[in-house]
Order: C-alpha cells, then structure tokens, then sequence
C-alpha cells in the first residue's frame, strides 16, 4: 500500500517480540535502504550500511540459512553492490549439508542471474526447482530468464533490441508455466508475458484480452497495467500504453512489485526520450535507480541522453556504469561505451572496451572497423 512508516513501526514491533524473525529483518532492512535512496543519499551511508549489515550478521551466526542469504542477494542487488555477494555463497558452500544442496543452488542461482550470466543461473536454478521451500521461485525464475535472457527490454523505440528469446525459451518457459499451473499458482499475469514475448501480433492482441479482463476486477493491478502497457507499445498505440503506465507510476512504490515498477519508469523514459523530453525521461530514471542501483537500462538510458545531447564524458560515465554492472556481458553496453570514449579522445579506452567486447562476442558487428581500427588510427595521429 505504500505506508512505509507504519510497516516499518510493525516490523520493529515484531522484532522486539523475535530478534531472528527473517521476514520481518528483510522487510526493515529494505525500508532503510528505501527511507534512504529517497532522501537522495549518496554513497555508502548509515541506512544501507545497517540494512546490509544487519543480514550479515545473521549469516556470519548460520551461514547456510539460504532464506536469509537469497534475501541479502536481493538486497546487495538493490543497493548496487551485487559483486559482494560471491564471498557469501563461498562461505556457505563451505558448511552446506547435503539436505540443504537445493538452497544454495537457488542463491547461486540468483546470483548468476543479477550476474548477467543466464545459462549458469538456470543450470543452478533447474537443481532447486524440485524442491518444496526454493521450487516455486526457481521456476518463476527460470521463466523470467527464459523470457529475457539477456534482461533487456522486450520493446524499445529508441534501441536495438536483442534480448535474446527464441522458439525453443518460450516454449521452455509455457512448460515450466504449466508447473507452477499445477502448484496451485495463477499464472495469469506469466502467460500474458509468454505472448507478449512472441511479438506476433495475434498473440498481443490475446494477452490485451486477458490484461483488459483482470484490470476489470482490479484497476490498480500493477503487474496488470504494466503489461498492458508494455502490450500497446508493441502495437504502436503509445498514447493508451502511457495511460496505463501512468495509473502505476503515479502511486507509491511497493516492494513486491519492484520489478514492475522498474518496467514502467524504464518504458516511461524511454518514450520521452523518443520524443525529445530528456528532463522528463531522467526523472523517470532517477525513479528506477533509487529503488534498484543494479539497474543496467536505466543507466544506458541516461547515457544515451548524454549521448544525444553531445555530451560524450557524461555519456561514457553512465554507460561504464552499465558495463560493469552488466559484468562486461551487453555487448550493446559495451560498443555505446566504445563509442563514446572515441568521441572523447579516449582512444586507449576504446582499445581496451572493444577488446573486451570481442573476448565475448568474436563476431560483435563494426567493433573492429568503427571502433578499434578508427581509435589505433587516431592515435597514430
């Protein structure tokens, strides 16, 4: 609902009755990380400092409790610190017993997802998925992934998008659907995805069905109204699929929809960018990196602002934000930056981004010609 004090007042209470309650822990640690990002804070302040190191300190007493380690993932991620989170999964690894094996599967499994490293997290993933406590979000996971693999927007009016979906993921992702269908779990909102990611335009017009049919029970359905959104771009009707967006974005943030919040800022901006609103798409960006740190779009997104308006240095800064956290993997990222050193006279760096574009795709297109050969040139200038 939004009422973040009034959480935050009964998560204290709960605490004071149980030191070691888990949910509680992690709903107050979020709070402070929230209470924090939203005063406009940078840097490692106290409130994400206690945040974090309030599940640290409960690890460091059991650190195989795998519910409180996929919590601290969750919340490193959020507050753009996901590299920390390997020693943890190392120490844990290190005193698992074997009837725990499905939990620490499902921490590495969200690690190498927020990792940008798609294949090993549903390797890891497919392991924990059988098991009862880890089964339901390991599935919900691995369709995600299946859906996106590379994490980038399905649908983009200002950049290329390849995010990777193929025949064979969505029909993965319809069978693992079908599992969760037969846990008891609605998957109305995971089947509109699955149309959603085939672009054809039958389908769409399907999952709008479907979409129109859940709002009339609850207009506010955020996961709803993002979809549907996301669904009218697509079929290039942005004026209706603003409208949708705008009934999420302009209430509070709430947690449990994190990921669709994001989606809506993300699609946001990148409309106003298509139409030339920078002030507009920036405030929409700040939105989603308040909430998530980790965010690799918002940040290209800002460098792509940067970019259009000849700002090249600024330009670079966010788009090597994004390289990083993409864990050098988005090759897009990656030639952005490229580009961009190079229009900075940073001909070394360009090298060296370039280098490292081609170590994961050998066959990256005009990384060689635009980049590296134009770069080695200017030097010899």
């Amino acid at each position: 609902m939004g009422q973040n004090d009034h959480c935050t007042q009964m998560c204290k209470r709960v605490l004071k009755l149980d030191a070691s309650n888990e949910d509680a822990t992690y709903m107050l640690a979020n709070l402070m990380l929230m209470k924090e990002q939203g005063e406009g804070t940078t840097g490692p302040s106290e409130g994400s400092q206690g945040a974090i190191k309030t599940y640290i300190d409960l690890l460091e007493k059991e650190p195989d409790n795998f519910n409180i380690l996929a919590n601290l993932i969750e919340l490193l991620k959020r507050a753009g610190k996901i590299a920390e989170c390997q020693k943890y999964i190392e120490n844990a690894e290190t005193k698992t017993q074997r009837s725990k094996m499905a939990g620490l599967a499902y921490c590495k499994g969200l690690y190498s997802r927020y990792n940008s490293e798609p294949q090993k997290a549903l390797r890891e993933l497919n392991f924990a998925r059988y098991d009862n406590f880890y089964g339901e979000s390991a599935i919900t996971n691995m369709i995600e992934i299946y859906l996106n693999p590379a994490n980038d927007m399905i649908f983009s009016s200002q950049l290329e998008i390849d995010y990777g979906t193929t025949v064979e993921n969505i029909q993965a992702a319809r069978e693992l659907m079908e599992e969760l269908k037969g846990k008891g779990v609605d998957t109305s909102i995971i089947e509109c995805q699955i149309l959603i990611s085939t672009k054809q335009k039958s389908s769409l017009e399907e999952a709008q069905k479907t979409l129109k049919q859940l709002l009339a029970k609850n207009s506010q359905y955020v996961p709803a109204n993002v979809c549907m959104g996301l669904c009218l771009f697509m079929l290039k009707k942005s004026s209706d699929a603003r409208n949708y967006l705008k009934t999420v974005i302009k209430n509070k943030y709430q947690l449990q929809y994190a990921d669709f919040f994001e989606q809506a800022w993300i699609l946001m901006a990148d409309y106003y960018i298509s139409v030339n609103k920078y002030d507009l798409a920036e405030g929409e960006l700040k939105n989603c990196l308040k909430y998530n740190k980790s965010m690799i779009k918002a940040e290209e997104l800002m460098g792509l602002i940067k970019e259009k308006e000849k700002a090249y240095v600024d330009a670079a800064d966010h788009y090597s934000v994004a390289w990083k956290m993409s864990n050098k993997k988005n090759g897009g990222v990656g030639f952005r930056l490229a580009f961009n050193y190079l229009k900075a006279d940073r001909f070394v760096d360009a090298i060296d981004v370039g280098k490292d574009i081609l170590k994961v795709y050998p066959s990256f297109p005009k990384v060689q010609s635009e980049i590296i050969d134009k770069a080695r040139a200017k030097i010899r200038c």
